[in-house]
């Protein structure tokens, strides 16, 4: 079995070294952030396909994904749980660095799934950066230690290397996978492809989401490098196929799945909607 992983070794014996010693209370606090974000990313999603949503609606539709099934009585409006929540503090506070820097980022990985598909709760993201050289230093700074744990000779390396480093928030364990955009013709065009989107609790404050069907291209190339063993990643990929539908665009994802040749896994994953 190949066991891909994202996480620098140092970073991984870190994490858990921070889990070991995080208190309940802040256990608890980092499940109610991920929960929020989990709901944050639901409901920017909705919205984004279906400006019109009701909040009984995106409520409506939180329950259904959730359990598996509908919930079996309509919800009064006036106990709709508020979904225009803050989203992961962590999360939000590296967008930020990323553009008081003035680099260019694609969000992808699970938050971009949850927000093209079907949401899942995650500890982690995945970033996608233009090259920054030059600004190395500066870059280190806007992560400052203790707070952050940022290993500079892997973030060199990763910039060297067009490949990927992490960044850990040693006090609630969150992880931040930053990959480097890799200079060839499919990730030059997803890059150029990402969009601004709103999140909820940030109206005013829009975030670049790479698209769903450059998500899947990105989720099946992992999930093929990484041995076709990761029921998580395929399962984003079916969530994103059946909540876009007929939206997707199929001539797209046909061009580029046979260019980075995971075009028998593309016609799998149809096979199964």
């Amino acid at each position: 079995m190949n066991l891909l992983s994202d996480t620098a070794p140092d970073v991984e014996r870190l994490m858990y070294e921070v889990y070991r010693r995080m208190t309940p209370a802040r256990k608890w606090k980092n499940l109610r952030d991920d929960y929020r974000m989990a709901r944050a990313l639901h409901a920017a999603g909705m919205r984004h396909r279906q400006p019109s949503v009701t909040l009984a609606q995106i409520q409506a539709d939180w329950i259904h994904t959730t359990l598996g099934y509908p919930c079996p009585v309509p919800i009064p409006e006036a106990l709709v749980e508020p979904v225009d929540q803050e989203y992961q503090p962590v999360f939000r506070f590296a967008l930020h660095a990323l553009d008081s820097l003035g680099i260019a980022y694609a969000i992808g990985g699970s938050v971009a799934s949850s927000f093209h598909g079907a949401q899942r709760m995650t500890r982690d993201a995945d970033i996608t950066v233009e090259p920054f050289p030059g600004r190395e230093a500066a870059f280190i700074a806007a992560f400052p230690a203790p707070e952050f744990y940022l290993n500079a000779d892997s973030m060199r390396d990763a910039l060297r290397t067009r490949s990927t480093f992490n960044i850990l928030h040693t006090t609630t364990g969150y992880k931040l996978d930053i990959f480097v955009r890799k200079n060839d013709a499919f990730e030059l065009e997803a890059f150029a492809r990402r969009g601004p989107h709103p999140m909820p609790g940030a109206p005013d404050e829009l975030v670049q989401v790479h698209s769903p069907e450059d998500i899947v291209l990105f989720k099946l190339r992992w999930f093929r490098i990484g041995g076709e063993v990761s029921d998580k990643q395929w399962a984003d990929i079916i969530s994103v196929m059946k909540t876009q539908g007929a939206a997707i665009d199929a001539a797209y994802l046909d061009k580029w799945a046979t260019e980075i040749g995971v075009k028998d896994l593309l016609d799998r994953v149809r096979s199964q909607l």
